[in-house]
């Protein structure tokens, strides 16, 4: 029996009218914070988005939250019993990449929409896209073609790059040489480390030995402070500009005044976008968990919109046809500003920010915080389109 048939049998036995929204996320493992600032995100953005009601045409919201643990296979099962078991009629997620990989292959195979935040490999919206996912995260590419010109045009010519050796690390590492070979410069060394490395010096010194320009690091959860600590003590800031992406508050607290100068882009921070969306967030985060937002809540707060929206859209249908017919060129605003989802590959086109790290004015305060350079437009930092759209 067709898998989507079986599920809306299930659903017209349990007799329920509620939206069920599955999500799949990493509330444990490297990528724990991470999945909980978008889980918040999620949450909050429906609440925006339905001005507190949790219903679209009188029907009920209901989000049920599975936790991966960052394993691809684990994250399978909870989205295949998610559908199976809970009824739910959309997926929402991933944390990793590779989870969101597996997790993609069940919407399809369930036909149920997926809204992927946020998961970043380029892979997701290319080589392995289907037409039920659709992504408000940006790609390691958009990541890239925000800071990649900038860094060559600012920083230096010559680069190392440092990475996890996982989906992410490959495919982040590889769009930003693109880009930046692309503007001029030049290649010294690739190194993708275990994504649980916890000395990162012997990796380090080798970049010391070849002494580029600029390194680019895209380190994503556990082992970021570590990277950094060791950078501090190899003297890696003294030698060289250090560039990638700016990571979350906790890292940059812990990194304390070393992150000083130092330039890279950004998904988002809660300083910098100055719109009523953000203030609302800002206003909601902190008045329900004592604190601002970060890093990917602006993500999960525009997942939570999309999610919304379409359905308005559709009177509340929650089927994946329905929603992908009014969701293929969506328009929305988030707390970043303008996301639109791309026809051919769903790839949300959003807002980037370019930053340098600055000392926070507070004396009490020992830390950098960023500042802007430069807000790019959703266009300019398109990703190509790998899919075929014929």
């Amino acid at each position: 029996m067709d898998r989507s048939l079986l599920g809306g049998i299930k659903d017209l036995f349990r007799g329920h009218r509620t939206i069920k929204i599955g999500v799949v996320a990493s509330l444990a493992g490297p990528l724990h914070y991470y999945g909980t600032m978008q889980v918040r995100g999620l949450k909050l953005g429906i609440e925006y988005a339905t001005q507190g009601t949790w219903k679209i045409a009188d029907r009920d919201i209901e989000v049920i939250i599975e936790d991966d643990a960052g394993d691809p296979g684990y994250g399978g099962q909870k989205a295949r019993s998610l559908i199976e078991d809970r009824g739910v009629h959309i997926l929402q997620g991933c944390t990793s990449s590779a989870v969101t990989i597996v997790v993609a292959r069940i919407a399809e195979e369930y036909k149920r929409l997926l809204v992927v935040e946020p998961a970043a490999a380029d892979s997701i919206t290319g080589e392995h896209h289907n037409r039920y996912i659709f992504r408000t995260s940006a790609t390691t590419w958009q990541d890239a073609a925000a800071g990649g010109k900038y860094a060559v045009e600012n920083l230096g010519k010559t680069f190392a790059y440092i990475a996890p050796d996982d989906i992410f690390g490959q495919q982040s590492t590889e769009a930003w040489k693109q880009v930046i070979e692309k503007h001029g410069g030049k290649t010294l060394i690739e190194i993708l480390a275990p994504l649980l490395t916890n000395n990162f010096k012997p990796f380090l010194q080798q970049i010391l030995d070849i002494s580029p320009d600029v390194l680019v690091q895209s380190w994503a959860g556990a082992g970021y402070r570590e990277l950094f600590s060791d950078m501090r003590d190899l003297g890696i800031f003294e030698r060289m500009r250090v560039t990638g992406g700016l990571g979350d508050r906790e890292a940059r607290h812990a990194l304390g005044l070393d992150a000083n100068g130092m330039v890279g882009i950004c998904k988002y921070s809660p300083i910098l976008p100055d719109n009523p969306i953000n203030d609302w967030l800002r206003e909601k985060h902190i008045e329900e968990y004592a604190e601002d937002p970060d890093l990917f809540t602006a993500g999960g707060f525009a997942a939570g919109i999309a999610l919304v929206e379409a359905l308005k859209r559709t009177k509340g249908n929650p089927d994946a046809e329905a929603l992908i017919s009014v969701m293929e060129g969506l328009r929305f605003e988030a707390a970043k500003g303008t996301y639109v989802f791309r026809e051919e590959d769903h790839q949300a086109l959003q807002p980037m920010f370019i930053l340098e790290m600055v000392k926070d004015p507070d004396p009490d305060h020992h830390w950098a915080i960023p500042q802007l350079i430069r807000e790019t437009t959703p266009e300019e930092t398109a990703p190509p389109i790998t899919v075929n759209t014929e």
